[in-house]
């Protein structure tokens, strides 16, 4: 019987060792950085709460008790100051060189996340190239009902009814995802492989080269563009970005045209990184070329937010032909630079 214990335990590590990182990859630590049993401690809000009201599954203070500033050592930054030390997604902050307007942000309507910018139930704007329902019919398409997480959301599951219900399971690795997102369609994990700092290294690098980075799959299917399109449908496939000879909208999921053919994009992992088709030889810590590059929707926009008109990663009203620079648009559209 021992023999046979310590051949399973064996087979067991094997497996472990083999099994793609993402499906094992769990949240470690204390339980009290982010659970509480009562919010009350010595007759006073337990420390780091600053809310009596009550947050699902025992949290301190939902998403944001883990992942503002002042929040867990070790979780992504989702308030810091834009390319200083805010991650990929940005910073959903309004202040400290952040968010300057609605238009700069992903207006996420979940308690205490932003000061005032967030905060705002009165906004008007349509979502952007919506047909029907947010994620594709399972929601609402009012934008004030955006969250973090479930149908409204765009961490976890999509089909579930509200934000604590969509990221249940993800933090303890029981359910799998790039950055814990899955296409509402089909509930597909979207693939992808992260910096382990969510890229804040290169948010605060003068070039944006340095340190870690994304690695952005352009699948149809599984990819981060198909991710944006729970929302934003228009701006996806060839269907919606072209009208069989011209280009209607900007397209993703297509080559960036190579060096052959008069184009030297730039990599340039904070101002335009780009997705790329077949990512399995692809690693965060190693330098990627514009080969086979392809332009994602994260080429020009960032998540979260930034202190930029339609959540760009640049000044889109600052981009200029001839001037000779080589972020923003003309990051790719070098003929232009």
């Amino acid at each position: 019987m021992k023999t046979l214990l310590l051949l399973r335990a064996a087979i067991l590590a094997a497996m472990l060792a083999l099994a793609p990182a993402a499906l094992w990859a769990a949240v470690s630590g204390p339980c009290v950085d982010c659970h509480t049993m009562h919010n009350s401690q010595d007759g006073a809000r337990f420390p780091g709460a600053t809310s009596d009201t009550p947050q699902g599954h025992l949290t301190i203070l939902g998403c944001i008790g883990c992942h503002t500033g002042s929040g867990v050592t070790g979780a992504p930054i989702i308030d810091g100051t834009y390319n200083v030390d805010s991650t990929a997604g940005g910073t959903f902050s309004d202040s400290g060189g952040g968010v300057t307007s609605d238009a700069g942000v992903h207006n996420v309507n979940v308690d205490g996340l932003l000061a005032t910018v967030g905060e705002d139930d009165t906004l008007t704007t349509a979502v952007p190239g919506l047909t029907g329902g947010m994620n594709n019919g399972l929601g609402s398409s009012d934008p004030n009902d955006l969250t973090c997480a479930g149908k409204d959301g765009c961490h976890g599951d999509a089909t579930q009814a509200d934000n604590d219900a969509g990221i249940r399971g993800f933090h303890h690795g029981s359910k799998a995802g790039y950055r814990y997102l899955q296409i509402a369609s089909t509930q597909a994990a979207v693939v992808g492989a992260g910096a382990d700092d969510w890229e804040k290294t290169i948010s605060s690098s003068a070039t944006g080269e340095g340190g870690e980075h994304n690695i952005y799959s352009s699948s149809t299917t599984v990819g981060i563009n198909k991710l944006c399109a729970n929302c934003h449908p228009n701006f996806h496939s060839t269907t919606n970005t072209s009208d069989g000879n011209n280009w209607i909208r900007h397209p993703t999921d297509n080559d960036i045209p190579g060096a052959g053919d008069g184009w030297t994009p730039t990599v340039n992992y904070r101002e335009n990184p780009f997705a790329f088709a077949d990512i399995s030889s692809l690693d965060p810590g190693t330098a990627y070329t514009a080969t086979g590059a392809q332009v994602a929707c994260i080429s020009c926009h960032r998540a979260h937010g930034t202190p930029y008109d339609d959540i760009l990663r640049w000044d889109y009203s600052a981009q200029s032909a001839g001037g000779g620079g080589t972020s923003g648009c003309l990051g790719c559209h070098n003929k232009q630079r």
